[in-house]
């Protein structure tokens, strides 16, 4: 097929005549397939060969995919899993205590942490605005409720 000045090549060894593309537009061209759903690598090569081609566009493919950073964010590695046990149900009020730390938010006050506690019989739940994470300081705000 012709274009102006140029010759665009196609690959009709498939049902679907699929553009070769040129060097120049292959990663606006990944950019472009990829955003669509960030999907995995396999799932990315696949989708570009279904419609289009280039030599060595698997390799390629396969480097930008796991170069990105939304995909980097999202991908769940190695989970590890292991048997469900029990848990000893409290038999008194604070008798077990669940503690979870978050931040660093905006500044507010001096304080950019928050400590927030549940107590496991109770329910009972509490945040507590703290000024850091070392564990002196989340010891003395959680001692100090």
């Amino acid at each position: 097929m012709e274009t102006g000045k140029e010759t665009l090549l196609c690959d009709a060894s498939t049902s679907v005549d699929r553009p070769t593309v040129p060097k120049h537009y292959r990663r606006n061209v990944f950019n472009t397939l990829q955003k669509l759903s960030h999907p995995a690598v396999r799932a990315t090569i696949k989708l570009s060969a279904e419609r289009l081609c280039w030599p060595g566009m698997n390799k390629d493919v396969r480097k930008w995919a796991r170069s990105c950073v939304s995909c980097q964010k999202c991908k769940v590695i190695g989970q590890n899993t292991c048997p469900l046990g029990s848990i000893k149900t409290p038999d008194a009020p604070f008798d077990h205590v669940r503690l979870d730390l978050a931040g660093p938010l905006p500044d507010s006050v001096g304080y950019f942490y928050h400590l927030t506690y549940v107590g496991r019989f109770t329910r009972w739940s509490e945040a507590v605005p703290i000024k850091g994470i070392t564990a002196e300081t989340v010891t003395c705000a959680f001692l100090e409720r």
